[in-house]
């Protein structure tokens, strides 16, 4: 799993279209977004240079500097990461960053954890494993260089978020191949700590010279051998290796699971690719591990996009956005035009609204509708339950009625494990 979840290998047509968007708000072209409201509705929007202009900010990518260059396997590669006017980069343990690189006429999106300790606010690594094919991946492997700038959006995502105080005091990780990007950097975090969690980390591979952050993992692994152990599992092992041997499947999962000293008051962390997760969720609930303690790194990386359908009308639609503010309920109307998505209406409107990849990839924007339709672009992350549930993406969706969507945080924003 390159840096936060899978590699993207296919480029993505929609991303030229994003750009151009984006392009044109900064530049004050293109339908308004917003028309004024009538007197006595709850909220008073205006079109103005001022809020397009904010939309295209928050959404335009920021430059950083690649500070050190350190191949970590063949195929896997780490880039220390630095804002060239000494600005902190902040990131909370499992989020992940997004990189744009261009491709002749292309501006590519991928997706990569941050492995480093968020501790270091002045700096960010990020690791990246070769996909064949992968336009992005191999370009990072190979030409990229100390000194290089890069853009980047994020952080996002809300993998591996800490335990709440007196919850879990165990952390087993369960980690295959490149989905130890995220995992490390959670690591790292924590043992940085004076004290804190346990943490014992499964890792599987096909060969030692597979291993991303083998000898870091190692030198934790002895400095904090109280609080800290690794368990590496190969499948493809040398003779005189003295690990696990096989895939992460079920039954591989359960011996190293079974081997622990003790699972009591622990949460479970998964990130690697979807058999494996699938095994190791298989293996845990066999054990009786309640589905709460159970954490997974999902990121379905859209291909080649498939348009919406356009909208039905050629005129603005009304959006009422639910979101808490300042702790309570305030919604929020607005006026979104045809081309625009709800994430461009809300940020213009100076709505809080979570976002990263912008590309219907994360899951970081999701909202759930309540009211009304949307079209939404695919393929996206979300899973059929999700769907099920009414939640889309706020990036790619764009109003086909009017409609009201309630942003995490807000109470409409829930559905119980019921209702799903």
């Amino acid at each position: 799993m390159p840096l936060v979840p899978r590699s993207w290998s296919a480029a993505l047509e929609q991303l030229q279209r994003d750009a151009r968007m984006v392009a044109r708000r900064a530049a004050g072209r293109g339908s308004s977004p917003f028309t004024t409201r009538a007197p006595g509705d709850r909220a008073r929007v205006h079109a103005d240079a001022a809020s397009t202009e904010r939309a295209a900010t928050l959404l335009a990518p920021r430059t950083v500097r690649v500070a050190r260059v350190i191949r970590e396997t063949a195929d896997a590669v780490t880039l220390v990461l630095e804002d060239p006017a000494g600005a902190p980069l902040r990131f909370t343990p499992g989020q992940f960053f997004t990189l744009l690189v261009p491709a002749g006429e292309e501006l590519l999106r991928r997706a990569y954890s941050a492995s480093s300790d968020a501790g270091d606010e002045g700096r960010v690594a990020v690791t990246v494993k070769r996909v064949a094919g992968g336009a992005v991946s191999n370009h990072l492997n190979d030409h990229v260089r100390e000194g290089d700038l890069l853009q980047v959006l994020g952080p996002s995502g809300s993998f591996g978020a800490p335990p709440a105080e007196g919850a879990a005091s165990h952390r087993v990780l369960i980690a295959g191949g490149s989905g130890v990007t995220p995992i490390m950097a959670i690591v790292r975090t924590a043992l940085a700590a004076a004290a804190g969690t346990r943490l014992t980390l499964i890792y599987g591979n096909r060969g030692v010279g597979d291993i991303i952050f083998r000898e870091a993992l190692d030198a934790l692994a002895r400095e904090h051998a109280d609080r800290f152990t690794v368990r590496h599992v190969l499948s493809a092992p040398p003779p005189a290796w003295t690990g696990g041997v096989g895939l992460l499947d079920e039954r591989v999962v359960g011996s190293e699971l079974d081997a622990c000293a003790s699972l009591q008051d622990a949460e479970f962390l998964l990130c690697g690719p979807e058999p494996m997760m699938r095994a190791a969720r298989v293996a845990l609930q066999a054990r009786g591990v309640p589905e709460g303690l159970i954490m997974e790194e999902r990121f379905n990386m859209p291909r080649l996009r498939a348009p919406a359908t356009p909208a039905a009308g050629p005129g603005p639609q009304l959006l009422t956005v639910l979101a808490a503010m300042g702790g309570s309920a305030a919604p929020r109307d607005l006026y979104v035009a045809p081309d625009q998505t709800i994430l461009e209406a809300g940020l213009s409107a100076g709505i809080a609204m979570r976002y990263s990849c912008a590309m219907g990839g994360c899951g970081s924007c999701k909202v759930r509708l309540t009211e009304g339709q949307v079209d939404m672009e695919e393929p996206s992350c979300l899973s059929a339950e999700e769907r099920a549930a009414g939640y889309v993406l706020a990036c790619v969706s764009r109003l086909r009625t009017a409609a009201t969507v309630a942003t995490p945080g807000h109470p409409a924003f829930a559905v119980s494990a019921a209702a799903q």
